[in-house]
């Protein structure tokens, strides 16, 4: 078992994937602007960037709420 923190991050990735998941590519957000589907995690500390929930895109990003490190320091998961 992990910790509290490993655990959080964990239920933040599943429900990014799942809402994902509910909305697949291909699909626009229905105001004719493409959907912001993209999902990033924080290398440093496991942050999840989900365009989609953030309302915005990832470029937008200029540092990590949590641990501040720069957009260099995600990976796109989706």
């Amino acid at each position: 078992m992990g910790t509290i923190l490993e655990q959080l991050r964990k239920i933040q990735m599943d429900q990014a994937i799942s809402e994902q998941e509910d909305n697949p590519a291909g699909k626009d957000s229905g105001d004719g602007k493409p959907a912001l589907r993209g999902i990033y995690r924080c290398r440093a500390c496991g942050y999840i960037f989900n365009e989609e929930l953030e309302g915005k895109p990832f470029s937008t990003l200029t540092e990590c709420p949590v641990c501040h490190v720069s957009p260099g320091g995600f990976m796109q998961i989706r």
